[in-house]
């Protein structure tokens, strides 16, 4: 499944900022635990355009750099093909200034497959990448996103190709990993009452539901056929921490056999920043603008790959869904905000 994330994501995605932030302790942890040679291999994966980890990573190096100034670094980001990876180069080569022995490397590929050498990486970063699935599961018929259709089959069926593409991930995540290395993952999840990116439990209106509306407005108004409305269907999930951790308990999975281990693990919780600075600004032309982008880098591709492109058109139903969007937010900015449900997970290679 080919994903790709807008042009200027970072700029987008000051959420996705601060979760990586708040790793940053965790990440600390993991850089003062592991054994540390003459180079040091760490990698980012899922990175998009690298901008928002861009602290994350300084404040690693420098904890590397502390505990063998000799060490030379390589830090290796990785994307898909269609990601913005030129920028994500740049970004990556911004730490170069401050440290003489620093290579920073591009590996473009998929994260489902092996990316590295196996036994290679001393450490091993991911944040808000791993939960967009790797198979097609089949379309709802009800609704954009599978968490907020009360399509308890349909649930079934995403729970169970997320549970697979979770399982090759760790399964390739181990492999790559150097005995004693470690991994961490900030991953979009659910909690136990259901709330997750995009729900915040009824504080404000559920996102999902919105992006649904709109798109089934256009269904009605026949700016979207009946197969292109189901072909909506966002394709990612956000898995639970029981769900996460899974692999970690089972020792028949592949991740578990090739030595992966479970440290620890905490679910965190991070306040729309959107809407933290409308509510001092009350500049309601802004907050609606940036919430919308923000929305839009993560969810536009799933609506334009929807579309027929052999149906000729004189609008795109796509810069509709989004400018609607857009006017929704500045007409009852109260009732909306992105919180994010985060989970945090710390894993070793034994």
């Amino acid at each position: 499944m080919v994903i790709s994330m807008t042009k200027g994501y970072s700029d987008q995605t000051a959420g996705a900022k601060v979760c990586i932030d708040l790793a940053t302790d965790w990440g600390l942890e993991c850089i003062e635990s592991i054994p540390l040679e003459e180079n040091s291999f760490i990698m980012d994966f899922g990175a998009a355009d690298g901008g928002t980890a861009i602290d994350f990573w300084r404040k690693i190096l420098e904890c590397i750099s502390g505990r063998n100034k000799n060490s030379h670094i390589s830090l290796i980001g990785n994307d898909l093909y269609s990601n913005d990876n030129e920028t994500l180069l740049r970004n990556l080569s911004v730490h170069s200034s401050s440290h003489d022995l620093f290579s920073s490397l591009l590996c473009a590929g998929s994260f489902y497959d092996q990316l590295v050498a196996s036994n290679f990486l001393d450490f091993s970063f991911s944040a808000t990448a791993m939960h967009w699935l790797n198979k097609k599961v089949n379309s709802l018929d009800n609704h954009t996103h599978v968490l907020a259709s009360n399509n308890q089959k349909a649930l079934s069926d995403f729970i169970s190709q997320a549970l697979i593409d979770w399982n090759q991930i760790l399964d390739m995540r181990s492999r790559e990993l150097k005995r004693g290395g470690r991994l961490l993952t900030v991953n979009l999840s659910r909690d136990q009452e259901n709330r997750y990116l995009g729900n915040n439990g009824g504080k404000t209106l559920n996102v999902h539901d919105q992006l649904h509306s709109i798109w089934l407005e256009l269904l009605d108004e026949k700016l979207i056929t009946e197969e292109e409305y189901t072909n909506g269907t966002i394709q990612n999930f956000y898995k639970s921490p029981d769900e996460f951790i899974s692999p970690l308990k089972d020792i028949n999975s592949k991740a578990y056999k090739n030595g992966l281990r479970l440290l620890k693990e905490r679910t965190v919780y991070v306040d729309c920043p959107y809407k933290a600075t409308w509510e001092n600004s009350k500049d309601t032309e802004k907050f609606a603008l940036g919430l919308m982008e923000t929305i839009r880098s993560w969810s536009k591709h799933s609506f334009l790959s929807a579309l027929n492109n052999q149906i000729e058109r004189t609008l795109n139903p796509v810069d509709i869904l989004y400018d609607r969007l857009q006017t929704r937010i500045k007409d009852n900015p109260e009732n909306w905000c992105l919180d994010y449900v985060e989970h945090h997970l710390m894993m070793e290679k034994v």
